[in-house]
């Protein structure tokens, strides 16, 4: 039977993956975003990841939750790893699954 666990590593990647997906398809979260410039868009993308892991790290350390996460330096060079990391998924699925022009103007419409 498959064995499924959820690590730090991986609730981040889907955070990540749902923040992308949703500034590009939820239509005021879209229209909202759409008026920020790139600069701005990235930076709202890596705190928003940036304080998710956070919140993971110091569930882990005040005993909220149990990760693999260590509660000491290791650990919070771990959990910035990992948010390098959540930073490029987060850009790769919105490079890969950004909607046209054309589906923009049906999701508005």
């Amino acid at each position: 039977m498959y064995t499924f666990t959820v690590d730090p590593a991986f609730l981040l990647a889907l955070v990540a993956g749902g923040l992308a997906l949703a500034f590009d398809y939820l239509p005021k979260l879209r229209t909202w975003f759409d008026a920020l410039d790139a600069t701005q868009k990235r930076l709202l993308n890596a705190g928003l990841i940036f304080g998710a892991a956070v919140v993971i790290f110091a569930g882990d350390c005040l005993a909220l939750f149990g990760t693999n996460l260590i509660c000491d330096i290791k650990g919070g060079f771990d959990t910035l790893y990992i948010v390098f990391l959540a930073v490029t998924v987060n850009q790769g699925v919105h490079l890969a699954l950004k909607p046209s022009l054309s589906l923009k103007a049906k999701l508005l419409g």
